[in-house]
């Protein structure tokens, strides 16, 4: 019956995600999408990528080849991902004869945070099925395959080595010393692997971009409260799934008060220890403002299967509480089910699949006007020059090489003192991107004697706080 059940829910989620693919015209992720892609398909190009410590290694790895055939080649692997990590989860609970095994699927999926995070090129979904992986091993007693398997997770996301650092725990408290080295086994491969590239002999340090911000001040993530995320609860995890977590853990706090096993939840101890590791580790990097946070909830979606697996045994504790009545194991899981797509689509706005004409993911209003220039750029025959800019989508726009330097690069990276752009060079400055992330005023360009004005394109919204985000000003260099 389990095995029927868990079938059924797996095509079920399945043809609903395929609705979402098929009724989003843009992606999630921002332009960090766009950078993923770009440094994955480039990646045959430049080998050099491979190792990018940005990208991760191992989200290259996977995706590097998939990237050859585009950006919806990425999203529909994503989507497998999930889908994927959502079978493991049911698996796994099916393997230690826990019921109704096959809500993990809708749970998975569906949890706001990471159904929201899907339709991207992101990291999330890849770490979120490799974590998937690792519980299934664990959870079918393969711990020295699971944990060398979770070795290898902060190279799909950096916060792949605060998940190592609640296995070091489990690990202790269980008395498996012996599956310690297997913990170390991916740092010590990858490190080598980049000693041997770069030359660098502490490669995993000094060639992470986040501790490299971090050392150089050069750049100011912000901070926020310590309960940030905490408020943001409800958008990322959705009222049912809280419910759920809310009675897991009255439960297991209510088992340790009274000094009773927790026979009939196995592993709960671990999930636990990895969700709120996890969720720990982000809220005081946001709060003490290091490490590039910004605030992203987007990184929460990592916890999804430490969400699905917790939430079946709080649902589960919850039915066996409630009074019999006919049909109760069935009606009770429908509802859940539901309430959780219900609240999946309804905290992301995404339309459902009875809206076929409805765009779930919207394009993202900043490339409206990069389109446009994108298009005059063709009209002028301009695009076989070298194009500076500032955003990565539109290099993807234009099938410009971004590590090519007689193709396009980086408006940060004109060195105002001593300019060495050469003459010809077309420039593309945006009011957000180039000033925000390219450091480029718009007076500079305009004032140096170097640089022409070729073409205007106006903002089509005119905010009061930034009245000029969405304009593009295009020069071309007149002078070497």
């Amino acid at each position: 019956m389990q095995n029927k059940s868990i079938r059924i829910a797996f095509f079920f989620i399945a043809i609903l995600l395929g609705f979402l693919y098929f009724q989003s015209q843009g992606i999630e992720g921002g332009q960090d999408s766009w950078q993923h892609f770009l440094i994955s398909k480039y990646a045959i190009k430049y080998p050099n990528l491979l190792l990018d410590q940005w990208n991760k290694p191992v989200f290259t790895w996977f995706t590097v080849f998939i990237c050859q055939k585009g950006m919806e080649a990425l999203v529909a692997f994503n989507i497998i991902c999930v889908l994927a990590s959502g079978l493991l989860i049911a698996l796994a609970l099916k393997k230690n004869n826990i019921s109704n095994a096959w809500l993990a699927i809708p749970f998975l999926c569906f949890c706001p945070i990471l159904l929201g995070n899907t339709i991207s090129c992101l990291t999330e979904p890849l770490n979120t099925f490799l974590l998937s992986l690792v519980f299934y091993l664990w959870f079918c007693k393969h711990l020295k395959s699971a944990v060398a398997l979770a070795s290898l997770l902060p190279f799909v996301r950096t916060e792949g080595f605060v998940i190592c650092g609640a296995l070091f725990f489990i690990i202790l408290y269980e008395k498996q010393y012996k599956l310690l080295f297997w913990l170390l086994i991916g740092s010590i491969i990858m490190n080598f692997a980049g000693f041997v590239v770069t030359g660098k002999p502490f490669w995993i340090i000094t060639e992470n971009p986040y501790l490299k911000f971090e050392q150089e001040g050069q750049f100011d993530p912000g901070s926020g409260e310590l309960l940030y995320y905490v408020k943001q609860a409800r958008a990322l995890f959705g009222i049912p799934l809280l419910v759920l977590l809310l009675t897991l853990h009255i439960l297991f706090l209510y088992k340790i008060y009274k000094k009773k096993a927790i026979q009939d939840l196995p592993h709960t101890r671990m999930v636990m220890l990895v969700f709120w590791f996890y969720f720990a580790a982000h809220t005081l990097i946001y709060y003490f403002g290091i490490l590039g946070s910004h605030g992203l909830v987007r990184v929460m979606a990592v916890t999804a299967p430490c969400i699905a697996i917790l939430a079946v045994y709080g649902f589960n504790y919850i039915v066996e509480l409630l009074p019999i009545f006919k049909y109760k194991n069935i009606v009770l899981p429908l509802v859940i089910v539901l309430a959780t797509l219900h609240v999946g689509y309804k905290e992301n706005h995404y339309a459902k699949p009875y809206h076929p004409n409805e765009a779930s993911v919207k394009v993202d209003k900043s490339l409206t006007n990069f389109e446009l220039a994108t298009e005059w750029l063709k009209r002028e025959n301009l695009l076989n020059r070298t194009i500076i800019h500032q955003l990565p989508a539109f290099n993807v726009l234009m099938n410009k090489d971004p590590y090519d330097p007689h193709s396009s690069y980086y408006i940060w990276s004109i060195n105002k003192p001593d300019d060495w752009a050469e003459k010809g060079v077309i420039v593309v400055w945006d009011g957000f991107y180039s000033t925000r992330e390219g450091n480029m005023p718009l007076e500079w360009l305009m004032k140096n004697p170097n640089y022409k004005l070729i073409h205007s394109i106006d903002g089509f919204e005119k905010s009061k706080d930034y009245p000029t985000i969405y304009d593009i000003r295009i020069f071309e260099k007149i002078n070497k």
